[in-house]
């Protein structure tokens, strides 16, 4: 008797479990819904307990979710069973990094899944980007929660400045904060521009009659997005203007949303007065898609078109298109028009085949000096403690860790390795390589820069500097 009450105990939470889910996603909305949590958060209630646990990916941000969604979660317990539950967030542990050629192919986490795809878009236009769609990860966070912000609490985190190199989905949030700032704010005026078109704009009505036109259609914007600020560089009457038209639409209280291809301590040529304005805000680093991330646009991709794509397809796209993401556009493109033509399912060979001119030119040839640049630039390292003789932690971690990758992304020699770093024995890279990967298999802490770092995201974050180049 008492087995059957437990059985009975523990259907009524997984029935409680579903009902809070749906009223949680009925809360929110189903597309942020999507981008958050998705498929990959697991929700566990225990109704003997009164409580609610629920578990989200390893490259959330759990207190950032915490924070945001609590009040929300809490509510649609209410609405679900009656009464308001405790809420608990876990974190899943981290999935193991990809594999190497050769090994088995698990299929890893991604940090969200994509949502269902936008309404296609009127003839003759490219379909329009939404932040339902775009596919969040490490590399790409901290960015896409300041849209978040900036979307639905417009002047809050003004200026935000979104920054990184070609390809990595600074368009794609520019374009989705305007429509999901639209869509929250019924009437908002948005006024979205390249720099070029700014200055365009700006010489045009300069040189005839037009100036307040311009000038009031700017600065009565309750959200101005421009995308490729560094194009001011260098043209000074624009510059002027621009920072003219920051000045008031930050007096006033609106939301102004910037990306660039380089860091504001890059861009000097923009005037000390404007960088101080722009640092004032909020800056939101995009890098290179990581593999979750990389992965997760080939799924969403092939997924919009119906294109069917197993999963070691998936596996071999993510893995070798690591630049950017138009080389991911490039590969599923190539590989719908593969299948189309010859009649068939895309396969594992049909992609090595399709794809390999795509593979040969995505390659890089990385150096010894390219890794050991990239340890130093991610953690702050002094270049020259890698070559020292010095056996603590703080020394030997970080020429370790560079040692493992070098093996990994270079084709040097174990003797070539070990002579870059201190006229070391080949021996010697032979006990890093295993020193890091017991580190791996163990999830142990690795010392960078005298702070503890899990070892899996100091080497993603060291290949994500590589990739960039």
């Amino acid at each position: 008797m008492a087995k059957a009450v437990d059985v009975g105990v523990a259907a009524a939470s997984r029935d409680v479990a579903a009902l809070v889910r749906d009223a949680f996603r009925r809360r929110i909305g189903g597309e942020r819904f999507a981008v958050w949590f998705g498929d990959s958060a697991v929700f566990e209630c225990d109704v003997a307990g009164g409580s609610l646990t629920v578990t989200i990916g390893a490259g959330c941000q759990q207190e950032w979710l915490r924070r945001t969604f609590q009040a929300d979660l809490e509510t649609a317990t209410i609405e679900a069973c009656g009464r308001k539950l405790r809420v608990a967030w876990r974190q899943a542990e981290a999935a193991p990094a990809a594999p190497s050629a050769g090994s088995p192919r698990p299929r890893p986490r991604r940090a969200a899944p994509p949502a269902p795809p936008a309404p296609a878009a009127a003839a003759g236009r490219r379909p329009s980007c939404d932040l339902a769609d775009f596919v969040v990860g490490p590399s790409n966070r901290m960015a896409f929660g300041a849209v978040e912000i900036a979307a639905s609490r417009p002047g809050e985190m003004s200026p935000l400045v979104i920054h990184g190199p070609a390809g990595v989905g600074k368009s794609h949030l520019l374009e989705g904060v305007c429509g999901r700032a639209r869509q929250l704010h019924p009437g908002l005026n948005v006024v979205t521009l390249s720099a070029e078109q700014f200055t365009t704009g700006f010489l045009e009505a300069l040189h005839g009659t037009g100036l307040p036109g311009f000038r009031r259609s700017c600065r009565s914007a309750d959200l101005l997005v421009v995308d490729d600020i560094q194009f001011f560089v260098g043209k000074r009457a624009t510059l002027v203007e621009f920072q003219q038209t920051v000045d008031t639409l930050h007096r006033q209280g609106r939301q102004m949303v910037f990306a660039c291809d380089r860091e504001l301590d890059a861009l000097g040529g923009l005037g000390s007065d404007l960088l101080t304005r722009l640092r004032g805000g909020m800056n939101a680093r995009v890098l290179p898609p990581d593999y979750e991330v990389r992965r997760g646009i080939v799924q969403a991709l092939c997924g919009r078109r119906g294109l069917a794509v197993p999963d070691d397809v998936v596996h071999y796209v993510a893995t070798h298109m690591t630049r950017h993401a138009r080389e991911l556009f490039g590969a599923v493109n190539r590989l719908e028009a593969a299948s189309l033509m010859l009649g068939l399912p895309v396969s594992s060979g049909m992609a090595e085949e399709a794809l390999a001119d795509l593979v040969r030119s995505s390659g890089r040839s990385v150096r010894i000096a390219d890794v050991e640049r990239a340890v130093c630039k991610a953690f702050g390292i002094d270049a020259g403690s890698m070559q020292s003789p010095r056996r603590s932690q703080a020394a030997s971690h970080p020429r370790m860790l560079a040692m493992f990758l070098a093996r990994r992304h270079t084709r040097a020699a174990l003797s070539e390795i070990g002579a870059y770093f201190g006229r070391r024995s080949h021996s010697t890279v032979i006990a890093a390589q295993r020193t890091v990967a017991g580190w791996i298999a163990n999830h142990e802490p690795i010392v960078l820069a005298e702070a503890a770092w899990d070892v899996e995201e100091a080497i993603r974050r060291v290949e994500d500097i590589l990739r960039a180049g």
